[in-house]
């Protein structure tokens, strides 16, 4: 499925959470059953995320962990800023139910 960075609205890079955004089509049907965390393999390390009670309502998106793995990530890919609605998009892989692979 497709899925694209995500970040909150703060003004400097060093205090924004970043996070990956499904949508709602993907959310609806992919995500279906996952519980209050999934596991997401970045660069062949898997990581646990919570699902916050904002994803299933306005927010379809899974944010960064206490580490920054997110934020991390995005920086190696050279992708943590961009032009206002045209966020870096990624490839993220059902691989089980609750668990995923994340890609550039």
């Amino acid at each position: 499925m497709q899925a694209s960075a995500w970040k909150n609205t703060g003004s400097k890079i060093e205090g924004q959470t970043y996070g990956i955004r499904v949508g709602f089509p993907n959310r609806d049907e992919h995500f279906k059953g996952v519980g209050s965390s999934i596991r997401v393999e970045i660069e062949g390390t898997e990581y646990t995320f919570e699902i916050t009670g904002g994803f299933w309502n306005k927010c379809p998106e899974f944010r960064d962990d206490a580490a920054g793995t997110i934020r991390k990530w995005l920086e190696r890919h050279h992708s943590l800023t961009w032009d206002k609605g045209q966020p870096p998009r990624f490839e993220l892989t059902r691989v089980a139910q609750g668990r995923y692979r994340l890609e550039s």
